[in-house]
């Protein structure tokens, strides 16, 4: 039998485990147990790509795995709850600016906060690395052998993610196997039941022309049999199929969205930890460093007022931790914490006004991307409208994949930096 990685490690995980960290993280074992079977999967997707993005890649792999191996004992519990430091550094090194997106379509299938999906990864990864060393040495594989290992694993890895999440797996450039497997199976099914739906037809009307008495009901019944088959295929041919979406990008990307000319702010570095920002009227701030709150009030404490409005216009700011979603223009409950920090700014910066822009990248139709934008900017405003400080913002625009960067082509990592939904700074 051919060797299951999924399976081996998926074992590793005791419900021991899962009760520690359900008590750790202060969550339902279910929930725990249910963003395990969505974490495994997606790590090992992480894994799989860059183990085979290059010579560079497949080494990091290797050395991640190797000294990793300590981390797998036989009382998983114990350890990998005190693992989640050196979890922190693997995520940032494997997954780099899809993280948050990752963490806020696990935490949606699971039911659990964000911060305890982030934390129960960061757990997670020093053992499925130490597997995946010991696996390794027992085989005395080296980084290109490893990447060769992993890439075997594809289809397992794939099969393994819960329905729902599948749409991960863009991030990582793997294509849906266990649909495309299923969908292939079910068309031999249909194939085989019309098959021998067809023969059985055939061989009833062989039994009825040869009854003299019946010859008339050859020509009808084979009429009949060629109209359901033509109305078969008809269907087959024209069956709708789902449209995937892609959950809204946290990465840190500023536009001009009036004139179109592109700059890029610096990515806020979300593995760096929470920070206090503090705002002028005493209140504090729990945000991630470098993300939209520290951004923005740098910015508001500066002396911006002096800037032309063609300036202002240059400078946008994006939401690191505003989700939506699958395929709507529906906050995520995980995203409310921070249209409340955008609200606290703007009341303690009455002077100043914000443009809330919406983006998508260059994939699908462009009028579906405009409208999806500009839905998502709407929500964004409706947010801010709730929140008490609806006079100060202006406007909200949705621009889709106008100002993409990358073709639809592209990698979903690159694609990923066109999505996202941005604020900027007027007078």
């Amino acid at each position: 039998m051919a060797f299951n990685l999924m399976e081996m490690v998926k074992n590793y995980f005791t419900a021991d485990f899962t009760n520690q960290a359900s008590s750790a993280l202060g969550e339902s074992s279910s929930g725990i147990s249910k963003a395990l079977s969505a974490i495994i999967p997606t790590s090992l997707a992480g894994i799989l790509k860059k183990s085979t993005s290059g010579t560079n890649g497949a080494n990091d792999v290797f050395e991640m795995a190797k000294s990793s191996v300590n981390d797998v004992s036989t009382a998983p519990n114990t350890p990998l709850l005190m693992s989640q430091e050196k979890g922190n550094t693997m995520v940032s090194r494997l997954f780099d600016g899809n993280h948050a997106a990752i963490v806020g379509a696990i935490s949606q299938f699971a039911g659990i906060k964000d911060s305890s999906s982030s934390s129960l990864m960061s757990m997670a990864l020093p053992p499925i690395m130490g597997l995946l060393g010991r696996h390794a040495e027992q085989n005395n594989l080296s980084a290109s052998g490893l990447a060769g290992f992993l890439s075997s694993q594809k289809d397992h890895i794939m099969q393994a993610m819960p329905a729902g999440l599948t749409s991960l797996a863009g991030m990582f450039g793997l294509s849906s196997l266990e649909g495309a497997a299923s969908h292939l199976k079910n068309t031999d099914l249909r194939n085989t039941d019309l098959k021998n739906t067809s023969h059985t037809a055939i061989d009833d009307v062989k039994t009825i022309s040869e009854r003299p008495t019946a010859k008339w009901l050859v020509p009808l019944i084979v009429i009949l049999i060629v109209v359901a088959l033509l109305w078969y295929f008809s269907r087959s041919c024209n069956e709708t199929k789902p449209s995937t979406a892609a959950v809204t990008d946290t990465t840190a990307t500023a536009r001009n969205n009036d004139t179109g000319t592109a700059m890029r702010t610096t990515p806020p570095d979300t593995t760096a930890g929470s920070i206090k920002v503090q705002l002028p009227n005493g209140k504090e701030l729990e945000a991630n460093k470098g993300g939209i709150e520290d951004q923005l009030v740098t910015f508001l404490n500066s002396n911006w007022k002096s800037l032309s409005d063609d300036s202002l216009k240059n400078k946008w700011f994006n939401f690191d931790n505003l989700n939506f979603n699958l395929g709507t223009a529906t906050i995520t409950p995980a995203s409310e914490k921070q249209l409340d920090n955008i609200a606290e700014i703007l009341k303690a910066y009455p002077d100043a006004k914000i443009k809330i822009g919406g983006y998508t990248d260059a994939s699908g139709n462009a009028a579906d991307n405009k409208k999806l934008s500009q839905d998502r900017a709407n929500a964004a405003k409706a947010g801010l409208d709730k929140r008490g400080v609806g006079s100060q913002v202006i406007g909200a625009e949705g621009y889709g994949s106008q100002y993409a960067k990358y073709p639809a082509s592209a990698p979903d990592d690159q694609r990923a930096l066109d999505r996202h939904v941005s604020v900027s700074v007027r007078k």
